[in-house]
């Protein structure tokens, strides 16, 4: 079985919930991930703040620091997270 990583996202993100605000889940494997609503529980080892505005996307990581990276669509999030990798 592939290696899983899961991440645990808290904040405001309408492609994964109607009303903005909400809790989600992302398994990821090598050959795809899977999302669900609400929250698993994860070993933390990394925490992240992400900032999606328009095309540029800014990750602030416990583990990798900053990032700052751009995506092809247009979007508005902002989250904090939490991963097991």
């Amino acid at each position: 079985m592939a290696k899983e990583t899961t991440f645990v996202e808290i904040g405001l993100d309408f492609d994964q919930h109607k009303w903005g605000l909400g809790v989600s889940t992302e398994i990821e494997t090598v050959d795809h991930e899977t999302r669900k609503k609400g929250f698993s529980k994860i070993e933390v080892r990394e925490v992240y703040l992400r900032i999606w505005l328009f095309k540029k996307v800014l990750i602030l990581s416990s583990k990798e620091g900053i990032k700052v990276s751009k995506k092809k669509r247009s979007n508005f999030k902002v989250l904090l997270g939490f991963s097991d990798k």
